[in-house]
């Protein structure tokens, strides 16, 4: 029984052998079967220096551009500037004498003289002239009279330093007068000037209030 179930077992090993040898043998002779792929063994090697540095492309286009950012703080305040030209000279005109005041120079401003004066009968005198010869010297005068204001208007082209251009004649009392004179030299004074004849405790007295502006 042993010897019969020996010789079983090798004649299927052999069997099955000899099958497996007929399978590879099919296998290799099969046309449609797939050839298998040769394994390549990759062999790395150590990677070599950097090359150089390319020289520097060409600069682009300027792009679009962006929205404004913030307001920024408010910067440290600058140091004064240089001071600037003088501007025009004024004077104050302020003449208020008695009665029996003789006619003085009250005022100069600009080449332009004020003389005045209030006589013994409390009547105001007013004249100008000039500190240089070829001036000339434009007025107009508004005064209070009854039965209306009187307005007249007076003109000298060639004032001089010997002159007396009386601008005001009879309208001298609650009145106002403009005066705008030039010089030969071009420069220009313009006097805005109230005149009154008053009296204080019955003394009689003359007035003349303002100012003049210059202007070279």
């Amino acid at each position: 029984m042993g010897r019969r179930l020996g010789a079983a077992v090798v004649v299927a090993a052999v069997g099955l052998s000899t099958l497996a040898a007929g399978l590879g043998a099919a296998a290799r002779t099969d046309p449609e079967a797939k050839p298998k792929k040769p394994k390549v063994k990759v062999i790395r090697g150590k990677r070599g220096p950097r090359g150089p540095v390319g020289p520097r492309g060409l600069v682009g286009p300027p792009g679009p551009a962006g929205p404004a950012g913030p307001q920024g703080p408010a910067g440290a305040q600058g140091p004064p500037g240089a001071p600037g030209a003088p501007g025009p000279s004024a004077i104050r005109i302020g003449f208020d004498v008695p009665a029996g005041t003789a006619e003085a120079q009250f005022a100069a401003v600009g080449g332009l003289v004020l003389r005045g004066g209030c006589s013994a009968g409390g009547d105001l005198s007013l004249e100008a002239s000039s500190a240089a010869n070829n001036a000339r010297a434009r007025a107009m005068v508004v005064a209070n009279d009854t039965p209306s204001d009187t307005v007249a208007y007076d003109e000298d082209d060639d004032l001089d330093t010997v002159d007396g251009f009386d601008f005001v004649g009879a309208a001298d009392d609650d009145a106002i007068a403009t005066l705008v004179y030039r010089s030969a030299a071009g420069g220009v004074v313009t006097a805005n000037l109230l005149m009154e004849q008053y009296s204080v405790g019955g003394a009689s007295r003359c007035l003349i209030a303002g100012s003049a502006v210059a202007a070279d």
